[in-house]
């Protein structure tokens, strides 16, 4: 059977459980990726490191992979009805946007008579797996992470990739950055596996150093993670019991606790999670736009703010402990200024 495996929020080739299943499924794999239509309007740097994993993976692929601009059903379709591709598959997604795409692509597959299985999640434990005794889903971390933990989740996968009948790429439909990055862009799944294991050697220190932002005590691996060039499975595989390890795990459950929010309560995509804060009056952030600026540029005077600020608008990262001090410090600032601004949690570790 032609099948066609269409990558999304999982760049990597190891540990990729749909991608396995669509390759024992499969007497031809063809491989699409499709770039997000909002890409354009985002930074360089965010851009670089979008088409950076993308290049990596095709890199890694035997057969390439097929790059594709536009709108994610049109292209999936319009490459199935090509090269007569008998079924689609991809991870299942379970966030807002994620789910609301998947649902588009299949019902344009569904006018070909092409079938898109969803396999897997991005996640060690699928969203929506954990609930309390009444069914109903938790609303705090802790209790999650008990429940997360004793769940358990499954073994990496492997994928003998020799034994895969690639077909060769035909589309090179790369995304064009508007602008240069400030600097080399590192991405892939061979980039994350390098940077986990440069973390394992300092792991057991790591309920300790993840606190200073002078040394590099954290896993560098949000953007790995985000981008799906390493699995959380791949990382828990690896961890012992060690008190440094067992933080780490419990920062791989916040990650997890999140997105099972997100998938229970689709609306905090934009909105709320409580709807009593959407009382909450604030001024035009336009009536206070110097301030405003100043924060975003790390001019505040502060100098802790300040320099996790410029760090974020130098590198496209924050360190961990930053986020904390900035999103506490800058919810005071508002409560002062009441310029209405929504901060982003801390949501990998």
């Amino acid at each position: 059977m032609k099948t066609l495996f269409w990558f999304r929020r999982d760049r990597r080739i190891q540990d990729n459980l749909a991608l396995k299943v669509a390759a024992e499924a499969s007497s031809e794999l063809h491989s699409l990726f499709v770039f997000p239509q909002w890409l354009p309007s985002r930074s360089p740097l965010r851009q670089h490191s979008i088409l950076a994993s993308a290049r990596s993976l095709d890199a890694s692929l035997p057969g390439g992979l097929n790059p594709a601009l536009g709108n994610s059903a049109e292209a999936i379709a319009s490459y199935c009805k090509d090269h007569e591709i008998e079924k689609v598959f991809a991870t299942r997604g379970f966030d807002t946007s994620g789910i609301a795409v998947q649902e588009e692509v299949s019902q344009e597959l569904a006018l070909l008579g092409v079938e898109l299985e969803l396999v897997d999640s991005y996640y060690a434990v699928t969203p929506g797996t954990i609930r309390k005794d009444d069914g109903s889903p938790l609303k705090v971390y802790t209790p999650f992470f008990k429940r997360w933990y004793l769940n358990g989740w499954d073994s990496p996968v492997s994928l003998d990739t020799a034994s895969v009948n690639w077909a060769p790429a035909k589309l090179s439909q790369w995304f064009e950055p508007t602008g240069n990055p400030p600097f080399s862009v590192k991405a892939g799944e061979a980039h994350a596996l390098a940077t986990f294991e440069r973390f394992r050697e300092r792991v057991s220190r790591y309920h300790e150093d993840r606190n200073r932002c002078d040394i590099s005590g954290t896993s560098h691996l949000s953007h790995a993670l985000a981008h799906g060039e390493i699995h959380p499975r791949t990382l828990l595989a690896e961890l012992g019991k060690g008190e440094g390890e067992e933080v780490f795990r419990k920062e791989i459950a916040w990650r997890e606790f999140y997105a099972d929010v997100l998938f229970h309560n689709p609306h905090t995509l934009h909105d709320y999670l409580e709807p009593r804060f959407a009382k909450m009056r604030f001024d035009d952030p336009e009536e206070h736009s110097e301030k405003l600026q100043s924060w975003k540029s790390g001019m505040t005077g502060y100098p802790i703010i300040d320099a996790a600020m410029r760090q974020l608008v130098q590198t496209g990262w924050m360190h961990n402990r930053a986020r904390m001090i900035v999103e506490k410090v800058s919810r005071a600032t508002i409560k002062s200024t009441k310029v209405k601004s929504r901060l982003p949690n801390s949501m990998t570790p």
